[in-house]
């Protein structure tokens, strides 16, 4: 059975409760691509009204939608169950806390016995109490994490296992975002001519993004270099205070925010300079890697899985977290000095293609699956 599984494609579900659009939807959706165009059956599993459940349809993947409430969870379960012994699913990678639960207890009780899996995104803090220890050790066969400071979080942290827990960092189509094919049209859409430094944040607007910070830090900058623009791209739950912010600042002519944009690859060829200013919970935020991608220098916080990308001095700056002064010194230094941006630019996309591309994500994603399927005794 183990070898028939392991000649032909497979059948895996990803099951996701969040209602967001960020860095880890995003994630899912590009590993669902990638490896349906490997062949292998995928079907997202996630709420009707979820930012996933739209673009995974535009992408022409399957999806499955399911009410994820607590006065849902026996239903959604049931579903879940269902939906592993209806469709054969050989592989469960399920994502967000609730998802978790429900998923891995639906695979566990279903007739095709599925590999679990659990995708840990962010370096939040995990509790160390029986219940942790069941949704990340008991109930799933293996843990990926999206950073090697995150595996070894959990490692030290919680004492869990780490022979169950892999690091497979967040890859970036380099076909897609190549700078020798993009050219960066919205500068003129937003107004900005070439030789007008555009300095942008890509970011979730959530509280531990700390845009207050690049904002803070854009009106130090501001005062050397009048002309840039500051860009902020994205939306979220603190749109509102975001705005109100800059207004209070006296910065609504220099800095725009520009919403939820789709085009990534426009986007970043668009910016000289991206700028995360995160001071809690990241893991390798995709941003950053796209950024690097199309060769633009980073400027960001050492928090999370960053510093594994972020080589500081060669591919961009790490700074400490709330500290809006250093983000502003160091984006200018970057503005004065075109050698020190094209180098960092060119070593990040070397770097990215090398260790962080979609095509080996995915080869590690297929070799982990390879490697549990062969020993046969995951269920």
């Amino acid at each position: 059975m183990v070898g028939e599984i392991l000649n032909r494609n497979l059948t895996i579900l990803h099951s996701e409760s969040s209602l967001g659009w960020g860095g880890q939807e995003i994630r899912i959706l590009e590993e669902a691509k990638g490896l349906a165009g490997r062949g292998h059956r995928l079907i997202i599993a996630c709420q009707s009204e979820s930012g996933l459940s739209i673009k995974a349809k535009e992408s022409g993947l399957q999806v499955i939608t399911l009410p994820i409430s607590k006065i849902s969870y026996l239903s959604a379960v049931l579903k879940l169950r269902s939906i592993i012994d209806d469709y054969g699913v050989d592989i469960l990678n399920t994502h967000s806390s609730r998802d978790s639960w429900l998923g891995s207890i639906a695979g566990r009780l279903s007739k095709k016995r599925p590999v679990i899996l659990r995708t840990r995104h962010l370096s939040t803090t995990i509790s160390k109490g029986l219940l942790s220890r069941f949704l990340y050790e008991i109930l799933p066969h293996r843990v990926i994490t999206t950073g090697e400071s995150i595996r070894n979080q959990m490692i030290i942290d919680n004492r869990f296992d780490g022979k169950k827990i892999i690091s497979i960092p967040t890859g970036v189509n380099i076909d897609l975002f190549d700078p020798e094919r993009i050219d960066g049209t919205l500068r003129s859409e937003w107004g900005v001519s070439a030789d007008v430094p555009a300095i942008g944040m890509v970011a979730v607007i959530r509280s531990w993004k700390g845009h207050e910070y690049f904002i803070d830090a854009a009106g130090m900058v501001l005062k050397e270099f009048p002309g840039a623009r500051f860009f902020i791209v994205g939306d979220g739950p603190r749109k509102e205070i975001v705005s109100d912010y800059i207004k209070e600042k006296g910065l609504h002519d220099s800095i725009i925010m520009t919403g939820q944009m789709d085009d990534m690859p426009q986007v970043m060829a668009s910016l000289d300079v991206l700028v995360l200013s995160s001071y809690a919970n990241e893991g390798l935020p995709q941003a950053i890697i796209q950024a690097m991608a199309m060769e633009k220098p980073i400027i960001t916080t050492n928090v999370g899985s960053v510093s594994e990308v972020i080589i500081n001095g060669e591919t961009g700056y790490l700074v400490p977290p709330k500290n809006p002064s250093a983000l502003a010194d160091k984006i200018m230094s970057i503005l004065k000095d075109d050698t020190v941006r094209v180098a960092m630019g060119k070593t990040g996309r070397r770097l990215v293609a090398s260790r962080f591309s979609l095509e080996g994500m995915l080869d590690r994603i297929e070799d982990l699956y390879k490697e549990i399927l062969s020993t046969g005794s995951f269920g």
